[in-house]
């Protein structure tokens, strides 16, 4: 995403925190400066002045307040900031008033509430800018929660679209494994029951472990080499498929079916090109630092190919690929010569 939404969201309380500090500052040093108003009437006025604003603009992010703002036209939102501004504004020279009236010896008093006109501007103008930047922050919050609650949404219907993808696959590997199976068991009753064996994992693959968010690598590693032998099994003789695996002993995790969704690709389409080649080619390495570099290519016909209507197990892989693990991944694919390739890196740490 090109908006990171919980660092946007730390950003906002950080900058939220420094703001009030910095006004209980500004507002301090400016009312220190009038030489009849003791340090402490200051203070007090300055303390009252920030919590009275805080308690304004803690008003104004209500959920209901931000939303019915947000559906005003420019006018009438305008003309609300600035009645809403007035009767803070009001608010706090009621406030200063009382405060230098307890405070301030009576022939100082005087003096001070003579000049209430220019501070009771002063505080408009002071009102309106804060009002201005709260209602700023809250849209840009409003903004980054409404791009949270789309990811989430996102998230789930690719989940959904996934189950069922899961759902599809399955009955058609199962349908091509029984035909299989029918097979064998007339012609090698003992081959046939390893088949069965095997794809009694692959199975318990689908139905268990692709349920959960994470697994380790060995698991996924473990069902791919099923899954090639089943079919290997398949083909018998008729496709050449090689399996290179370079897996070191590892604690890393992986999303389940991210790499195994490539190898149904390759198993799916390939076909035997107008040379009469006719082969699957498979790598798989990982390296200490965790770099998981995964390649496949597969023959197939383009004449064939543009008959068949297209798939949706790749898209839904890069879309998997792109919300969990973000920038930890590259992912190329190629169509050339009659042969499909992809490579996946992966940043598995």
């Amino acid at each position: 995403m090109a908006i990171n939404i919980e660092s946007g969201m730390y950003l906002i309380k950080r900058i939220n925190s420094f703001f009030w500090l910095f006004l209980l500052l500004v507002v301090l040093l400016q009312l220190s400066a009038d030489k009849n108003l003791p340090f402490l009437s200051a203070l007090l006025y300055a303390v009252g002045i920030v919590i009275t604003l805080k308690v304004y603009a803690q008003m104004l992010s209500g959920r209901k307040v931000v939303e019915s703002l947000f559906h005003l036209n420019t006018f009438v939102l305008l003309g609300t900031m600035m009645l809403l501004s007035v009767i803070v504004a009001l608010i706090l020279s009621l406030e200063g008033y009382v405060i230098i009236r307890l405070t301030v010896k009576e022939e100082a008093t005087r003096i001070i509430l003579d000049d209430s006109v220019s501070l009771f501007f002063g505080l408009f103008i002071f009102v309106v800018l804060v009002t201005g930047l709260n209602y700023s922050f809250n849209q840009y919050k409003r903004f980054l929660e409404q791009e949270n609650e789309l990811e989430t949404i996102k998230r789930k219907a690719l989940e959904m679209e996934i189950s069922i993808l899961r759902n599809q696959l399955s009955p058609h590997f199962t349908f091509n494994v029984l035909n299989n199976l029918q097979f064998l068991i007339i012609k090698d009753k003992g081959e046939a029951l390893v088949m069965l064996s095997r794809y009694s994992k692959i199975l318990r693959y689908y139905v268990y472990e692709s349920q959960k968010k994470y697994i380790s690598l060995n698991q996924e590693v473990a069902f791919l080499k099923e899954y090639f032998n089943l079919e290997i099994d398949r083909y018998v003789s008729d496709l050449n498929i090689s399996c290179n695996w370079n897996i070191p002993e590892n604690n890393f995790k992986v999303v389940p079916f991210i790499i195994s969704t490539f190898v149904e690709n390759a198993f799916k389409h390939v076909l035997p090109t107008r040379h009469n080649d006719y082969f699957i080619k498979q790598t798989c390495q990982v390296d200490e630092l965790g770099i998981l570099v995964f390649e496949i290519d597969n023959t197939f016909d383009e004449a064939a190919m543009a008959n068949r209507p297209k798939g949706v197990g790749l898209k839904h892989v890069q879309e998997r690929l792109k919300l969990v693990y973000a920038d930890n991944f590259r992912l190329s694919i190629q169509q050339e010569n009659e042969i499909f390739s992809m490579q996946l890196k992966l940043n598995l740490r």
